[in-house]
């Protein structure tokens, strides 16, 4: 499988090189579009998201101990409302987005709001991804949900190939229905129309992969393998502040944040290929955070997209002296220069997110300067959400 990194395009650094990589782009010059829609929206700011990962729904099928998202059963969760989606779109609009993924919970359960958001999304904002766990792999459903997702809009991007990341983990979801809508992609549409992935969590307990699983099975339904066809993505499960009864999470081994900060990538240069950056997250809830990996540290969230605009939000995310620092260091290497080596090398955490969220901590001791991020937590999380003021069922 096509692993992730293999081709990373910065904003500034080097040509483009079109229907390459995971987030492949259809243009040799995504990023003069992109900035040319920023400038007549008036967008300014060293942060401004290329795309907007958002739950459409927080319910799913499944009950996965250690769910990533938070999602919730069926019976409990909440679904965005027409009118909450019609209110993201303007808003997404009014910000010269580029791009959307739609992740859930399970997007798929909920199929009448997941083709209404991409009909009326197009020609507006790109359908970047949809994250699924696969629920509609049956023989029964799975060439005609991809026939729906055609008929919806999915393939007439503008600046973006579409990508379906199917997640296997945890999740109940057959693997005789991932290999299905495999099998299904690849011979029925080019890597120039649809780019389909293959998302693994592994235990951290063991580190197993079910994507070899995958791969045994795939072979012997289908054949050989499309390798270079599927993108792979390989992690292992991290422990979500979110997700208040979540089983623990044994990750054997500890790095030191220092570490961690040399490693880290710039997530706030805008780059696409391996991924789409800068990237923020809008739970279910209309709460948007700057960063969308699934352990985001509560401090990145900045406002409530069905509360405030967005141009509000993004201002508030600028003026934030942690970002600031992390975009002018490039990284979270940035914040050394305000929290000392000494402090960093005393420090361990497993994951990027973790060293993420003990940074904030030190820097807002050593800068007397408090992150917004908290007070998403006084927000109410209605099952029908008002969308400033309006009341929806």
């Amino acid at each position: 499988m096509i692993k992730e990194g293999a081709h990373t395009y910065i904003d500034g650094q080097g040509p483009v090189v079109p229907y390459t990589g995971k987030y492949a782009v259809k243009l040799a010059d995504p990023f003069a579009v992109i900035h040319a829609g920023w400038d007549a929206a008036g967008i300014t700011g060293a942060y401004r998201p290329l795309r907007v990962e958002f739950e459409l729904t927080d319910r799913c099928n499944d009950t996965c101990k250690s769910c990533g998202m938070g999602a919730k059963p069926l019976a409990d969760g909440i679904t965005l409302s027409d009118a909450q989606m019609d209110h993201l779109l303007t808003e997404f609009t009014d910000v010269a987005l580029s791009s959307v993924a739609i992740t859930g919970g399970e997007p798929f359960v909920v199929p009448r709001q997941l083709y209404r958001f991409m009909e009326r999304a197009h020609g507006t904002v790109d359908i970047g991804k949809i994250t699924t766990n696969g629920i509609w792999g049956s023989e029964k459903r799975c060439a005609p949900t991809l026939d729906r997702l055609v008929g919806a809009g999915l393939l007439e991007n503008r600046i973006f190939v579409p990508l379906l990341m199917v997640s296997i983990g945890e999740q109940t979801t057959p693997l005789e229905y991932v290999a299905r809508i495999i099998h299904h992609v690849v011979t029925q549409f080019t890597d120039r129309e649809l780019n389909i992935a293959v998302s693994s969590l592994a235990d951290p307990a063991d580190r197993k992969h079910r994507v070899y699983e995958l791969l045994a099975l795939y072979e012997k339904l289908y054949g050989d393998f499309p390798h270079d066809r599927v993108h792979s993505t390989m992690r292992v499960y991290l422990e979500n502040e979110r997700l208040e009864d979540q089983a623990p999470i044994h990750r054997p081994g500890t790095t030191s944040v220092t570490r961690w900060m040399k490693a880290c990538y710039d997530c706030f240069a805008p780059t696409v290929g391996t991924y789409v950056l800068p990237c923020a997250l809008m739970k279910a809830s209309g709460d948007l955070y700057s960063c969308a990996a699934f352990n985001v540290p509560e401090k990145l969230g900045f406002g409530n997209l069905f509360r405030e605009s967005f141009r509000e939000i993004l201002e508030r995310v600028n003026s934030s002296a942690y970002v600031r620092t992390v975009r002018d260091g490039h990284g979270l290497k940035g914040v050394g220069e305000v929290v000392s080596s000494s402090v960093t090398d005393s420090m361990t955490c497993d994951s990027f997110c973790g060293s993420c969220k003990l940074l904030i901590n030190k820097f807002e001791e050593a800068t007397g300067q408090q992150e917004p991020g908290g007070r998403l937590r006084t927000f109410i999380p209605l099952r029908g959400l008002a969308v400033r003021g309006e009341q929806h069922a």
